[in-house]
């Protein structure tokens, strides 16, 4: 994944699995395992259409929460 590849994904409100793996550098398999252990906050929409809004992933490493 190039630079301008990144900028579009950080710029996004709403993610799908593929996209927070990409950014986190991880798995797809990883992120499902985060959603299923609540550490990320997601929507299913339907068989394979479960999107993630962007303010989860910056909960996720929110610091006052550690």
């Amino acid at each position: 994944m190039n630079k301008k590849d990144l900028e579009v994904l950080n710029a996004k409100e709403i993610l799908t699995v593929k996209e927070v793996a990409a950014l986190l550098n991880c798995s797809v398999r990883s992120v499902y395992r985060n959603i299923n252990d609540g550490h990320i906050k997601a929507i299913n929409l339907g068989n394979r259409l479960t999107r993630i809004k962007r303010s989860s992933l910056d909960d996720l490493f929110d610091r006052s929460k550690f």
